[in-house]
């Protein structure tokens, strides 16, 4: 069974739908097309960079400042777990001030970490500066605010839009990350720093100008529906009529009533599981290429190659999750990406080892439908401080895991273990979503919302 999309407006603040002014634009373009764009190339260039340059920088950082691989790693957990910490509040600031001031705040910080980083000498100020600066900016300018934008303009077609959002992070890194890597081996990585930052500020922060705060703002509806030609107020007999079916969300959620159910709880250990190993192999994948034999240039292109393959993958995952179940085509994700980091143990050989990197496609495409469920079942008016509330529970994961990898390989000389556990969890997160359904709203609770 599927879960249903909410079709309610996404606050009280927002102007009423005109009817005139939605039948007059009937044949224009949507303007959340614009907003599905404006969230690509800022994805596609600076979260890419952000999110998955990191692993380049990994072995020149630890070399240049003399770091072993757990210390390297202690900056991203680091900053993980202030995502946590600050993941409900930007989350709240997003649903109640709108997308566009946080994003592009977010933005122009996260330039200024990257300018001032590079500018950085000694471990502590590196950690300091990537922290408070970088991490912080980078938790509003990104992914949390794209994906509240696009909940809010899109509902039949969350899954699709969701998808190209996605698939556009892994685009850019198909081409970023190999750039990346060879500016860092050419010029040094405090150059290629530097470099990030003056693309953030002038490429990227711009674009935020063109969020607006919902479609009902602009007397439209999500995904350009035309108004309904008469609003029926609800009858006697259908407000006390309790709703007896669990797959649909169609009124928003609000925060303390999403924590109150199940299937937050479950959707929340399902994405910490996904996350705490998907973030912990993305930062060390160019050094576990290379204990595999892997050349560090190659490796980053191997890496760069299978966000590339990602792509198709990720937008077919998002078109069929408008159609069919998104746990469900979660769990066979996740399943194939255990399945890739067992494989990666014991392959050798460059293109073998590319083949089962492949596998972990799976995890890339799930992001999407990941967060395309949080607005399933919860709505759109409160998405962001929702989504928001997962933070704290897998950054805490990514506190972790990241350091935990680079401690056992500082011990063992070997990424085998961490990636036989990593296999296990990934499986233990396809078995989760696999058990999610939808809480029920309950009558009490909507009319106390």
């Amino acid at each position: 069974m599927r879960i249903w999309p909410s079709r309610t407006a996404s606050g009280a603040e927002d102007a009423p739908v005109q009817s005139g002014v939605a039948g007059s634009q009937k044949s224009k373009r949507y303007y959340g097309w614009n907003l599905v764009g404006a969230s690509a190339v800022i994805n596609g260039f600076g979260g890419s960079v952000h999110w998955q340059g990191f692993t380049v920088f990994f072995l020149p950082v630890s070399q240049g400042l003399g770091l072993s691989s757990a210390q390297t790693a202690l900056p991203f957990a680091l900053s993980r777990a202030e995502g946590g910490l600050i993941g409900p509040f930007t989350g709240w600031l997003i649903d109640r001030f709108g997308v566009r001031p946080l994003m592009l705040g977010g933005t122009i910080i996260t330039g200024i970490g990257y300018l001032w980083l590079s500018q950085t000498n000694t471990y502590l100020a590196f950690v300091l500066v990537y922290l408070f600066v970088v991490s912080l900016g980078s938790s509003t300018g990104f992914m949390q605010a794209t994906t509240s934008a696009l909940n809010t303009w899109f509902v039949r077609r969350r899954g699709v839009v969701m998808g190209i959002n996605s698939a556009a992070f892994r685009l850019g890194g198909a081409f970023m990350v190999p750039l990346l890597s060879l500016a860092v081996l050419r010029w040094g990585w405090e150059t290629a720093a530097f470099y990030v930052g003056i693309g953030m500020i002038v490429l990227i922060a711009p674009l935020a100008l063109l969020f607006r705060r919902s479609p009902e703002s602009m007397g439209l509806r999500p995904d350009g529906d035309p108004p309904p030609r008469e609003q029926r107020p609800p009858s006697a007999e259908s407000a006390e009529r309790p709703r007896s079916t669990g797959y649909q969300s169609e009124e928003d959620w609000t925060t303390k009533e999403a924590l109150r159910s199940k299937a937050f709880w479950v959707l929340a250990t399902g994405t910490t599981l996904r996350i705490s190993v998907h973030g912990a192999v993305f930062v060390h994948f160019v050094p576990i290429l290379v204990w595999k034999g892997v050349d560090q240039q190659v490796a980053a292109n191997l890496i760069g190659l299978l966000a590339l393959c990602s792509v198709p993958v990720i937008l077919l995952f998002g078109w069929l999750s408008d159609r069919f179940s998104r746990q469900k085509m979660l769990t066979v994700s996740y399943a194939s990406s255990a399945l890739s980091l067992y494989l990666i143990t014991v392959v050798d050989g460059t293109w073998p080892i590319f083949a089962a990197m492949l596998l972990f496609a799976g995890s890339e495409a799930g992001s999407s439908l990941n967060w395309a469920l949080v607005g399933d079942l919860f709505g759109r008016k409160s998405f962001a401080t929702i989504r928001g509330m997962l933070a704290p529970l897998y950054n805490t994961a990514l506190l972790i895991t990241p350091v935990a990898m680079g401690f056992a390989f500082d011990q063992t000389d070997t990424y085998e273990h961490s990636l036989i556990v990593g296999a296990v969890v990934m499986l233990m997160a396809a078995f989760t979503f696999f058990r999610l359904k939808a809480s029920v709203r309950t009558l009490s609770e909507a009319a106390g919302a």
